[in-house]
C-alpha cells in the first residue's frame, strides 16, 4: 500500500536518518520540507542511491517564514492529494541573544511552534482522514531538566507565560541572558505539546480518525540543533554528551530515528493523543495537560497566522 510521509527538517540530523529507514520501502513516497536546498539536493541524491527508491524530493521549507510555509503547502499540495504521515521535526535553539522570524517573532518559538502551527493547519485538507498521523516532535527539556543538564548547559525547564509574551523578541527576560535562550527552546516544546494535545482533542470531537501523537527523541549527540552556540558550548555537544549516553533519555542519532520511523509507520500503534519519550509512551508533565492553556495557545496562534484553524 503506497504512502505519503512529509518530513520537515528531513536533510539532517534526526530527520535524514529517519528519512534513511523509510526510504528502504519503495511503497513510501517521501517529501522532505528544508531549508537549505543544497543540502536537501544532496541528501535526497544520498537517498536514492542508499535505498533505489525513486520517490524522494525536497522542497523549500523556511518555517522562519509564513509566506514560505505557505508556498510550501501549495507545491506539496501539487504533487500529491493525500498525505498518510506529516511529521513535524525540524527545530532549532539559539543559544545566545535573539533572533526574529520574517514576521518579527521570537524565533524559537516562530519556528518550533507557529511554523509548524500554521503548516499543519495549511496541509490538513491532505491529511488522510481514516488513517492519517501527525506526530510533533517536542522535548524532555519541557520537564524540569535532569541535572546534568542545567549544570552543563543551563537549560531550565518549560515556562508558559502566554502567547503574546512567547512571540515577543524580548520574551522570556526574567531569565539571565546565559540561559534565556534555553528557556525559550524548552518553553517553545512546552507549547508543542499543547498544539498537539489540543490538536487530538479536536480531532477526536469531530470523530475524524487522524493519529496525533508528540515524540522526546531524546538528547542525541552529534546533532547541529544549537547552530548558535559558542564554540565552547559545541566543544561540550560533540565530546562529552557521547559519555553521558549512559544516562536515561540520551540516545544516538540512529537509534532515535528508528523510534521515530517506528512511530510514524509502524501500523500496531493505534494510540493518539500520547507522549513517547524513544519507544515507549509516558507522561508528559503536569502542566502539560492544562487545558486552559491549551485553547489560549490555539488562540493565540490563530491571532498570529491570522487565519482560523478549523477541523
Amino acid at each position: 500500500m503506497e504512502k505519503v510521509i512529509v518530513i520537515t527538517g528531513g536533510n539532517a540530523g534526526l530527520g535524514l536518518e529517519t528519512a534513511r529507514i523509510l526510504a528502504q520501502d519503495k511503497n513510501i513516497t517521501l517529501i522532505l520540507g528544508c531549508r537549505d536546498q543544497v543540502k536537501a539536493q544532496k541528501a535526497v541524491a544520498e537517498l536514492k542511491t542508499q535505498s533505489d527508491n525513486p520517490n524522494i524530493r525536497s522542497l523549500e521549507l523556511d518555517l522562519a517564514s509564513f509566506a514560505s510555509i505557505k508556498l510550501f503547502a501549495m507545491e506539496v499540495a501539487a504533487v500529491t492529494k493525500t498525505i498518510d504521515v506529516l511529521a513535524c521535526n525540524a527545530g532549532m535553539q539559539i543559544a545566545h541573544g535573539t533572533q526574529t522570524t520574517a514576521e518579527g517573532f521570537e524565533k524559537t518559538f516562530g519556528i518550533n511552534y507557529l511554523g509548524h502551527f500554521l503548516l499543519t493547519k495549511l496541509l490538513m485538507p491532505l491529511i488522510n482522514k481514516d488513517s492519517g498521523r501527525i506526530t510533533l516532535v517536542s522535548s524532555g527539556t519541557h520537564f524540569r531538566p535532569a541535572i546534568w543538564q542545567g549544570k552543563i548547559f543551563g537549560i531550565p525547564p518549560g515556562d508558559y507565560v502566554g502567547w503574546k509574551e512567547l512571540s515577543s523578541p524580548g520574551s522570556l527576560q526574567k531569565y539571565p541572558e546565559k540561559s534565556r535562550g534555553y528557556a525559550r527552546y524548552s518553553t517553545s516544546k512546552l507549547c508543542v505539546l499543547f498544539f498537539g494535545y489540543e490538536l487530538d482533542r479536536r480531532l477526536k470531537e469531530k470523530r475524524i480518525k487522524i493519529k496525533v501523537n508528540l515524540y522526546d527523541p531524546g538528547l542525541m549527540p552529534g546533532t547541529d540543533l544549537a547552530r548558535e552556540s559558542s564554540a565552547i558550548e559545541k566543544w561540550a555537544w560533540r565530546n562529552i554528551m557521547p559519555v553521558l549516553r549512559i544516562f536515561d533519555g540520551v540516545f544516538s542519532v540512529k537509534t532515535s530515528a528508528k523510534n521515530f520511523a517506528k512511530l510514524l509507520n509502524d501500523p500496531t500503534i493505534n494510540v493518539s493523543g500520547q507522549y513517547f519519550e524513544g519507544p515507549k509512551h509516558k507522561k508528559s508533565s503536569d502542566d502539560s495537560y492544562d487545558q486552559t492553556k491549551w485553547k489560549d495557545l490555539w488562540n493565540g496562534g490563530e491571532q498570529l497566522i491570522k487565519q482560523q484553524f478549523d477541523i
